[in-house]
């Protein structure tokens, strides 16, 4: 299987988290922290309501993963909390940042997931097993990713406006054990300026009959574009059937 081989050198690190600050989005409280694993650094921040004690916990992968803007993980998560606003359930988003040569496929930035995740647990006495992924034009490359070397089992993933053609063939990819267990949601957009769809759709779609229909889902609008902010404008019943 293809894989990029920074994702096969995985070296042990440390651990550091700090919380400098605290504010409100959407009657949610979202606190901001340092994630280090050895020399990274990622700014990162968590979104949760009251006193999660068995929540449902979704990582938020960001796009733009090798711009020079470093501390994308502050406020990228907060997109999907209008979306949790009105849920009865107990729900936590997280978000991390990845930045130039620390993209979404090298192992630190992978490992500061495990960590935020792991500093969850710890401040609010919880355990996550698992968790849902969300990921946004190349942040789709950081589901992939932790699929195959998180450290928590995946229980479903949305990816908008993504392109995953540089992780591997869509037939061995789909193959892989880890890629096999949850859901996979595809929404892509005939009007995408950076991931056209003669490009995009054929991966995705051999990738989805692999894996079988049941569990690898497309939606596909011919008008849709590559921001986020299209598809919560347009397509808002798609993002919901995902985050009910």
């Amino acid at each position: 299987m293809r894989f990029l081989a920074i994702l096969l050198c995985l070296a042990t690190f440390s651990f550091a988290s700090k919380a400098d600050s605290k504010s409100n989005v959407e009657n949610f409280t979202a606190d901001s922290l340092l994630i280090s694993v050895g020399t990274f650094t990622s700014p990162s921040a968590v979104w949760y309501r009251g006193t999660p004690k068995h929540p449902q916990v979704y990582v938020w992968f960001h796009g733009g993963m090798q711009s020079s803007k470093c501390a994308k993980g502050y406020e990228a998560g907060g997109m999907l909390v209008p979306f949790l606003e009105k849920s009865k359930k107990e729900n936590i988003v997280v978000s991390v940042s990845a930045c130039k040569d620390n993209h979404w496929l090298t192992s630190a930035v992978l490992k500061t997931v495990d960590r935020l995740l792991d500093s969850v647990e710890a401040r609010y006495k919880i355990q996550i097993d698992t968790v849902s992924l969300v990921g946004v034009s190349d942040g789709g490359l950081g589901i992939a990713g932790y699929t195959l070397y998180g450290k928590r089992a995946v229980r479903a993933r949305l990816l908008v406006s993504t392109n995953l053609s540089s992780v591997s063939d869509a037939r061995n990819l789909s193959k892989a054990i880890r890629v096999r267990q949850g859901s996979w949601t595809f929404l892509q957009g005939g009007s995408d300026r950076l991931y056209p769809s003669n490009r995009t759709m054929p991966w995705q779609d051999e990738f989805c009959s692999v894996l079988g229909r049941e569990q690898c889902v497309i939606r596909f609008d011919n008008r849709g574009e590559h921001d986020w902010s299209w598809w919560t404008a347009n397509r808002e019943g798609w993002i919901r059937e995902f985050v009910p």
